[in-house]
């Protein structure tokens, strides 16, 4: 009789224990990503501060704070083939550099501001996977900020309110878009066209150089939230130099 009750004793201590253990991996699941983010967050804002102490290069680890689809979102390998070789040193230089220790170079063109949506992130050479995790990438092959032709400039849309391009959705027309390169120049744009989903199909048509409108911005952005199935696009001229 002993044994049978020390038995179903035993057999209730191990199921406790496998549902303790369920709700500790689960709780954990539950506040990995929201970690992730938070760490992700800090990271990019120190990134931001060393750019505004005069910093151009930031190192960052390749398996750090990986952003869920990243891998779907390979936007100059999608798009590049469109945009024509340019002749600026700027745009030509290599936006990652890898060590032996699977570092990363980032390399700054400065800062983007958007004042009314709270937005202020680097703004990186390049838009390959890990430039994106902590800031704005300037594509490739496209104009330079306060350039006659087309800035395009890319980002996530996190699921984190304010995250990264979280909030550009909200942009409305006649806001204003700030880049302040390294060198401390100042290009003020302001937002004259919103494309709300564009098929991705037909983004070329809107990240070339040459846009045939004078000094012009492009923001890029997945759309809807968590989904990613369209694009979010913003358009601005400059206005101040």
């Amino acid at each position: 009789m002993d044994g049978q009750i020390n038995k179903d004793r035993l057999i209730k201590v191990i199921v406790f224990t496998i549902i303790l253990l369920l709700l500790a991996t689960a709780i954990v699941l539950m506040l990995w990503k929201p970690l992730q983010d938070l760490q992700r967050g800090n990271q990019t804002k120190i990134f931001l501060q060393k750019i505004k102490e005069g910093e151009t290069t930031v190192i960052a680890d390749r398996e750090d704070f990986k952003v869920e689809g990243e891998g779907y979102e390979e936007f100059e390998v999608l798009i590049t083939e469109s945009i024509p070789a340019s002749n600026d040193s700027q745009n030509d230089s290599q936006p990652e550099v890898t060590s032996a220790q699977d570092d990363v170079v980032l390399t700054a063109v400065g800062i983007i501001t958007i004042n009314a949506i709270d937005l202020e992130l680097p703004l990186w050479v390049g838009a390959g996977v890990v430039p994106l995790r902590y800031g704005a990438g300037m594509l490739q092959g496209t104009a330079s900020p306060g350039q006659e032709g087309n800035l395009v400039i890319l980002g996530h849309r996190m699921k984190a309110y304010g995250s990264l391009f979280n909030r550009l959705g909200e942009i409305e027309m006649g806001d204003q878009i700030e880049v302040t390169t390294v060198d401390g120049s100042v290009y003020t744009y302001t937002v004259d066209q919103i494309i709300p989903q564009l098929v991705p199909a037909d983004l070329s048509n809107y990240v070339k150089i040459d846009s045939g409108s004078g000094t012009q911005l492009t923001l890029v952005t997945c759309t809807p939230t968590g989904v990613g199935s369209h694009r979010l696009v913003v358009i601005a001229h400059i206005t101040t130099n």
